[in-house]
């Protein structure tokens, strides 16, 4: 009985500082995937593409009322806010990602051979990059890249599974456009299975189309960077380490897209 009580002691004892090993872990994954996505232009990467999408549908599509589209245009502005997008991949990524792989991926992405790609996908997105990218386009175009040159762009796409996750990413975006677009027209009248229909045939012209953009896109992005550096990031997202960061990075960006998209619509519907 006296041994119980003693062990009854000591559990009691150890509680207190279990609990605080556990919010020391929980902290430090929180801390690492911050650090994590600091590295990485999450931001940016989405702000771009409901931009992108925006323009499109700026121009009216489908022929709805001039006013209709307008605020059509401006809710879609509003639900998807970089703010709320960034501020959601972050809670996503948190969340499902493994972080038993935390060290190993931080190892990579800050080494000396990493951040200069990393400085480079950032700076695609600036002003600066921006015109840097037409002077860049122009010199391909007068010096077209080797066919080695191009396996290794199209490696690094295959391996983050960039196709992929482009154009789970466009589907959710234009998918949530159509169908705000049908709710705020009063002429359009959209059934379920037309919609899938629309979203199905710009989701196949994607398909077939977008390889060719992202070898050139990134083929801008990465000029100037060695193609031994790219190899190597490109090894990292086979890894072990990089497929379990890939895929929560991924599902993050979906995830703060299917959100956005799920808001967008609800605005709609509350007009």
């Amino acid at each position: 009985m006296k041994y119980m009580r003693s062990t009854i002691f000591i559990f009691c004892f150890l509680i207190p500082f279990w609990g605080f090993a556990q919010n020391s872990s929980n902290v430090k994954n929180e801390n690492d995937s911050d650090r994590i996505l600091d590295l990485l232009p999450v931001k940016q990467t989405l702000n771009e593409l409901p931009k992108e999408l925006k323009s499109q549908f700026t121009q009216n599509p489908f022929g709805i009322s001039a006013s209709k589209n307008e605020q059509l245009i401006k809710l879609f502005s509003k639900a998807y806010n970089a703010d709320s997008l960034s501020k959601t991949a972050h809670k996503s990524f948190k969340e499902t990602f493994n972080h038993s792989y935390s060290d190993s991926v931080l190892a990579v992405l800050e080494s000396e051979s990493i951040k200069p790609i990393l400085n480079t996908e950032a700076d695609f997105y600036t002003v600066q990059g921006i015109r840097k990218q037409i002077v860049t386009k122009y010199e391909l175009d007068q010096n077209k890249p080797s066919q080695e040159r191009v396996s290794i762009i199209e490696d690094i796409i295959e391996h983050s599974s960039a196709k992929e996750s482009e154009i789970e990413s466009q589907t959710i975006l234009f998918r949530s456009l159509v169908i705000g677009t049908d709710i705020i027209s009063s002429k359009l009248s959209l059934s379920e299975t037309q919609i899938d229909g629309v979203v199905n045939n710009f989701n196949n012209r994607l398909q077939m189309q977008l390889e060719d953009e992202l070898v050139n896109n990134y083929l801008v992005m990465y000029h100037g960077l060695e193609d031994d550096r790219i190899t190597k990031y490109a090894d990292f997202y086979a890894s072990e380490a990089g497929t379990e960061f890939k895929k929560s990075l991924n599902k993050a960006i979906h995830t703060a897209f299917q959100e956005a998209s799920d808001r967008f619509i609800s605005n709609v519907e509350a007009l």
